[in-house]
């Protein structure tokens, strides 16, 4: 009897256009851009704090990071697709096979993506803190950087024996204190209801961030809070704030850390010195080399091991994933909308000045 090779059944057209599905929902999302004020209105103050509260509320339920779980699976499927599309290509010397497996690894990024904007990646899209709060940008001078500096070098000598005194959260706490203070924060800003802490995790990205030199991460996919394990004692709170003010809404970096700031400034003593010495940081930065060295000899003898033990850890980090991450990063934000890139994260300085918001803090 003769056998005869049995020819595959052709898929149905609907079933073909399925892969492209996300790839067109991803397409729209991203060239056809919504308003800021339909985004502010709708989503960053309807849809997201609710969906927010829901899903942080769940992933703190889980004891390891579903980002991790995440990344793990998709760099799996798209392996897999590859591999598969790839040898069935050379066996049967027809390519439309790899064409087909490579729209079907972007048809998982486009839902990769689709799933990043609706779940908090259209937080890029808000109105900016400079339009919610009227900031001046005649403000902001070299005078009242130094002035800013200056304020924070006697802020953090003052607080240095306190916050020590009280000692600072574990790598994996949630600080009671530094919880209130953000919630009365947001209720400032106009948050209709308050935002669900995440529980900061471990992750399989740790040996990343100590080498990239990234502090922490808001991973967008579950709404969870990761930090770098290796971070400081006094680096600790104001880190902690700046994550969870992306997760509260806040997707530009300056934006984070304006409301990190502030809400730490609210906080316990700890978190104060925390939010301070960042500040002093940031000042020097920005100032050329004789100013800063004036600014900074002004530092008493324990603030001043404190930022050694910053600078060194920064120091472990390696340089060629530190420039690549930052470099990937920058095009990451631009791609969002931040034509900064990661200069905008220098921003917060010039937002605490613009819109005076240090006034009311004693």
């Amino acid at each position: 009897m003769a056998c005869h090779p049995t020819r595959p059944v052709p898929r149905h057209p609907v079933l073909r256009i399925i892969p492209l599905l996300p790839v067109a929902a991803a397409a729209a999302l991203g060239l056809a851009p919504l308003p800021p004020a339909t985004v502010e209105q709708y989503y960053a103050r309807g849809i997201y704090p609710w969906l927010q509260a829901r899903m942080t509320t769940w992933s703190n339920a889980i004891p390891f990071a579903l980002f991790d779980v995440l990344l793990v699976t998709t760099l799996a499927v798209l392996g897999v697709i590859g591999f598969r599309a790839i040898r069935r290509g050379r066996r049967g010397r027809s390519w439309h096979r790899v064409a087909s497996g490579a729209l079907a690894a972007v048809s998982v990024v486009a839902t990769a993506y689709v799933w990043f904007a609706l779940m908090w990646g259209l937080n890029y899209r808000r109105l900016s803190i400079d339009e919610r709060l009227g900031a001046d940008p005649g403000r902001v001078t070299s005078d009242a950087v130094l002035a800013l500096g200056e304020r924070a070098i006697v802020e953090v000598n003052r607080r240095y024996a306190p916050a020590h005194a009280r000692g600072f959260p574990d790598v994996h706490d949630v600080p009671a204190d530094l919880v209130g203070a953000f919630h009365e924060t947001e209720r400032m800003m106009g948050r209709p209801r308050p935002f669900v802490p995440g529980h900061p995790k471990r992750t399989l990205l740790d040996l990343f961030f100590r080498a990239s030199g990234t502090d922490g991460m808001t991973a967008p996919f579950f709404l969870e809070t990761l930090l770098n394990a290796g971070l400081t004692g006094p680096e600790r709170p104001i880190v902690l704030a700046h994550e969870w003010a992306h997760l509260s809404g806040l997707a530009p970096e300056a934006d984070a850390s304006f409301i990190a700031v502030l809400a730490a400034l609210r906080a316990d003593v700890s978190s104060q010195y925390s939010a301070w010495l960042s500040l002093v940081m940031d000042v020097a930065s920005r100032l050329p080399s004789a100013p800063r060295s004036q600014l900074t000899e002004r530092l008493e003898e324990g603030p001043r091991g404190d930022w050694a033990l910053i600078v060194a850890r920064l120091q472990t980090r390696v340089r060629v994933v530190e420039r690549v991450s930052w470099l990937t990063y920058d095009r990451y934000l631009r791609s969002q909308g931040v034509d900064e890139g990661v200069v905008s994260y220098s921003r917060v300085i010039e937002l605490l000045i613009a819109t005076d918001a240090l006034s009311a803090i004693d």
